[in-house]
């Protein structure tokens, strides 16, 4: 898409990339995650395994608690479900 439209996303959306992972899988995915943004250079071109152009990286899970994934991502937001209503609970403790 990038090549025929000339679109270039910064954002990577993935759904559910930790299923079916034991703990040592997800740290090894989210240590992948965090050097896909760190070799980020902004130009939207894949070189090798670096410049992806990526500024943030969204996991989506659901079977998954915060707390067993917690060293493997900077922030985890949440998206909790009561009563018939969602809310969003932002992750405000930890650093950016």
């Amino acid at each position: 898409a990038s090549a025929r439209g000339k679109l270039r996303s910064s954002l990577l959306v993935l759904d559910e990339p930790l299923t079916h992972l034991d703990c040592a899988g997800r740290k090894s995915v989210g240590q992948l995650l965090r050097k896909m943004l760190s070799d980020s250079t902004g130009t939207g071109k894949i070189s090798g395994r670096s410049g992806f152009g990526l500024s943030t990286i969204l996991v989506i899970l659901q079977e998954i608690a915060a707390e067993e994934i917690e060293e493997c991502f900077d922030q985890i937001d949440e998206v909790i479900k009561h009563g018939g209503e969602s809310f969003v609970v932002l992750d405000e403790n930890r650093e950016e």
